[in-house]
């Protein structure tokens, strides 16, 4: 596998939710290539010790939110990129921000440690 994907059961986040969100940040940060195929559902299920059907459901809203592609009989792999217009990158940083800002107010990070963080933070 081209990244490291652990399930915390007590995160309190669904597994299949953590596979998604582990696949979409390895396909942000590189560590999977554009023409690399992914585990297929049955390997990636036997490798976490998990049912098929949370892979799968992983897989489907993956597949439905564009970051990956299924391709009959060669497996499944990285979506071409995705083009935004200035306005939709807007939209989706609000976006991003909006979660950070929700997921720190849960653990009782304010706005403020969350904006310092994510300027110290080198790419």
């Amino acid at each position: 596998m081209p990244f490291q994907l652990d399930i915390d059961y007590d995160r309190g986040v669904p597994v299949y939710r953590q596979i998604y969100e582990a696949i979409t940040r390895a396909l942000a940060s590189g560590a999977v290539a554009r023409d690399e195929q992914l585990p297929t559902i049955h390997e990636l299920a036997e490798q976490l010790s998990i049912n098929p059907n949370t892979v799968a459901r992983a897989y489907r809203e993956l597949d439905q939110d564009g970051y990956i592609v299924a391709q009959r009989g060669r497996g499944t792999f990285p979506a071409a990129e995705r083009l935004t217009t200035p306005g939709d990158r807007q939209d989706i940083l609000q976006m991003i921000y909006d979660k950070a800002i929700v997921e720190a107010a849960r653990h009782g990070i304010g706005a403020a440690d969350v904006v310092r963080y994510f300027r110290k933070v080198k790419p």
